[in-house]
């Protein structure tokens, strides 16, 4: 009896150190399942969190991609007005600034304006002005003695009974007429003079809407030039 007491008490001691063993693998086991769920959701958070970081820096640049966009659109549109302006501008300029001959005609017209010469006498020039027809066949002719230190009665060419004198002028008595001579062309009706340089020197003069073609040449003798003028018709 006594051996069958003893038995059973070592059986029951052993059974409750088995069940102690595993209480104490359940709670270990459960202690990691633990703290594995715990991480799991610390990391699950801190995902979200990166995931929430993220979407919103992604916003962001999105939001900022836009609105360069739509400043770029603005400014290509502002370009646009800015050239078309730029063409309406030159345009403008063109039909009002006069080029070419009609800008000589302009200056000549201010700087007789501010000759005093009035404004209706120039216009009534310009109105009276037309096409010239061919001009004559029919030509003057004089000739003249180059000027040299001292001027005598040769050395101008009367024509049109004086309107137009016509006389040249040599730097020296060595000097190349073809190069140096400076004909200097006197009209009645204009105070100032036209000043040709070298030989031959042609110019057209013209008296309301009648053109006079002028062409000094250096003649035959030397020392002297020829003044020879032709008459056109009026247009």
């Amino acid at each position: 009896m006594a051996y069958t007491s003893k038995f059973s008490r070592d059986r029951s001691r052993r059974r409750r150190q088995t069940l102690w063993r595993s209480t104490l693998w359940l709670l270990g086991a459960a202690a990691l399942i633990g703290l594995g769920y715990s991480a799991y959701q610390t990391g699950t958070l801190l995902a979200e969190a990166r995931v929430r970081e993220i979407d919103g820096r992604l916003a962001e640049q999105t939001a900022r991609l836009e609105a360069g966009s739509t400043d770029a659109a603005r400014m290509r549109v502002t370009l646009a007005e800015a050239r078309q302006a730029v063409v309406t501008l030159q345009s403008r300029y063109d039909a009002d600034v006069p080029k070419g001959e009609p800008a000589e005609i302009y200056a000549v017209a201010r700087e007789r304006l501010a000759q005093g010469v009035p404004a209706a006498r120039i216009v009534q020039v310009l109105r009276d002005a037309a096409v010239a027809k061919p001009c004559d066949t029919r030509v003057v002719r004089k000739r003249f003695a180059l000027q040299q230190a001292t001027r005598n009665a040769e050395d101008t060419a009367q024509l049109l009974e004086g309107l137009i004198q016509v006389s040249a002028s040599m730097p020296g008595s060595g000097a190349d007429a073809a190069r140096t001579a400076v004909v200097t062309v006197t009209r009645a009706w204009v105070a100032e003079p036209l000043r040709l340089t070298g030989l031959p020197a042609r110019q057209d003069i013209a008296i309301n809407n009648t053109l006079l073609r002028l062409s000094v040449e250096a003649a035959e003798v030397a020392g002297y030039a020829t003044a020879s003028l032709s008459v056109c018709g009026k247009g």
